[in-house]
């Protein structure tokens, strides 16, 4: 039973249950589904009001980030595209990952609800962020809500444009830095509490093998005859519990040998070919996932109470990583994000010329969106000679 597609299914249907019974405040915009409402406004004005000098003081902090941001992001973003377009093999700078969806090609897979709620965490903060500092600032939220952009849940806050338009340079600039602020800090914090998690999960758990998830076909492990819920547990006549010893034993193996892969249920002789991605490393066609168990030690006095801080670290992994990711993107100067609002409001006031801002800010947008293409697709292309 794949729990990840019931799960998918579940909650589309609840989204689905509460566009219906709210179906009178929905607006559609394009592939955007919006529900607007009033609710949580308050809360913001009377966080903001308590603690205007903080929330002033993270909005001027984020515009440093911001712009540091906006450098580091394009100059990494730059340099893994000439890259993909020179160097063959080279894999994707930007992966594209959607929670319970396996995308073609991408090597990140998020179980649904670890990144719905992680999805969930990354907007909550990004956007109250946005609202907090805004309120601080004495400007108007005209509402609030939830979403939808085509399947992927989104959450906003709206300030009072107008207002916002006619408000300070410095103003808007802390505005839009705070939602991207508001993710890098998140994930320091969930970084921190992971530390203190780790040695507990570490003192309680046990690695028990490699399970096999996927062979790919026509590749040298499903013509061994390895299968999809084999677990491996040794390579070559060494003990390989782990993903670390695993690979550190296939890094003595050359593309064409043959390799003894032992399991729970027998022994599997695989000849090797050339990784499609480097040639020089081995390569089987299978992927695995990293089994954990308790230790006998810890079942017996606790049972299997200790798992709720594995699943509690693995939680915490996904709300650093899209936190980072999706508030490193959201500095891209690109159109109507975050990044894209910084630049153009600040080439448009500080430049005089007001035609040669708008077109500097269309170069740069263009030039955004063409590396984020190129980090995504560009591997794609390139193996296949285009």
């Amino acid at each position: 039973m794949d729990w990840n597609l019931i799960s998918i299914i579940v909650f589309y249907i609840l989204i689905a249950l509460f566009f219906i019974k709210n179906r009178r405040r929905i607006d559609r915009q394009g592939i955007f589904i919006l529900y607007r409402t009033q609710r949580g406004l308050n809360l913001l004005a009377r966080l903001a009001e308590k603690h205007k000098r903080f929330w002033k003081a993270f909005g001027k902090v984020s515009i440093y980030v911001g712009f540091g941001g906006i450098i580091f992001i394009l100059a990494i973003l730059t340099r893994q595209a000439i890259k993909i377009l020179t160097e063959p093999a080279i894999k994707a700078g930007v992966a594209l990952a959607i929670p319970g969806v396996r995308v073609p090609g991408s090597p990140i897979f998020i179980p649904f609800w670890y990144g719905i709620i992680s999805l969930i965490i990354v907007l909550v903060v990004h956007e109250g962020c946005h609202g907090l500092v805004a309120k601080a600032h004495g400007l108007k939220l005209k509402s609030a809500g939830v979403g939808l952009l085509t399947l992927l849940p989104l959450a906003f806050v709206e300030p009072d444009e107008k207002q916002l338009d006619k408000a300070p340079l410095k103003t808007r600039l802390a505005v839009f830095g705070a939602g991207p602020l508001a993710n890098f800090t998140t994930a320091l914090v969930v970084l921190l509490l992971s530390a203190l998690i780790v040695p507990v999960v570490n003192a309680s758990f046990e690695f028990k093998g490699m399970e096999v998830t996927e062979v790919r076909e026509g590749f040298p492990a499903e013509q061994a005859g390895l299968t999809p819920g084999n677990r491996i547990i040794g390579v070559n006549g060494k003990s390989s519990l782990n993903s670390i010893n695993f690979s550190g034993e296939m890094d003595k193996v050359k593309p064409g040998e043959t390799v003894i892969i032992k399991t729970e249920e027998g022994n599997f002789s695989v000849t090797t070919i050339s990784n499609p991605e480097n040639e020089s490393q081995p390569y089987l066609g299978v992927t695995f996932l990293q089994k954990k168990g308790l230790k006998d030690d810890v079942y017996s006095r606790f049972g299997k109470l200790p798992w709720i801080w594995a699943y509690l670290l693995q939680l915490f992994n996904w709300i650093f990583i899209l936190n980072l990711g999706i508030g490193a993107i959201n500095l891209l100067p690109l159109g109507p994000i975050d990044g894209g609002r910084m630049i153009k409001d600040t080439l448009g006031e500080k430049l005089k010329n007001k035609k040669l801002a708008k077109q500097l800010v269309t170069t740069l947008s263009y030039a955004s969106l063409f590396l984020l293409i190129v980090n995504i697709l560009g591997p794609y292309f390139m193996s296949a000679g285009l």
